[in-house]
């Protein structure tokens, strides 16, 4: 092997490590944020409802907003991991 593809092959296995890790912290985020967002019980289920408090289709519609930001963030950090193995292994040889 020549030494400008050792060179550009340990550039490349360390890009992809620094992208592959990049996507797995992502992935924690996404998963933290997660448990935070639905492990508290919503404001509006905690008090009595009344007239001027949200309903129940109001609440149900903001859950189901984050959770589609969520399988949107996690999809996105999933496959960024998944780029960075491909770089990783396409620099090997």
């Amino acid at each position: 092997m020549s030494a400008q593809n050792q060179t550009s092959s340990r550039a490349g296995r360390l890009l992809g490590g620094i992208i592959f890790g990049i996507g797995m912290v992502l992935l924690l985020v996404v998963f933290v944020l997660a448990a935070r967002a639905f492990s508290q019980v919503p404001e509006g289920l905690e008090a009595t409802m009344s007239a001027s408090e949200p309903g129940v289709g109001v609440l149900l519609a903001g859950a189901a907003i984050r959770a589609a930001f969520l399988i949107v963030m996690a999809y996105a950090s999933s496959l960024m991991a998944s780029k960075g193995l491909d770089l990783y292994q396409a620099s090997q040889g």
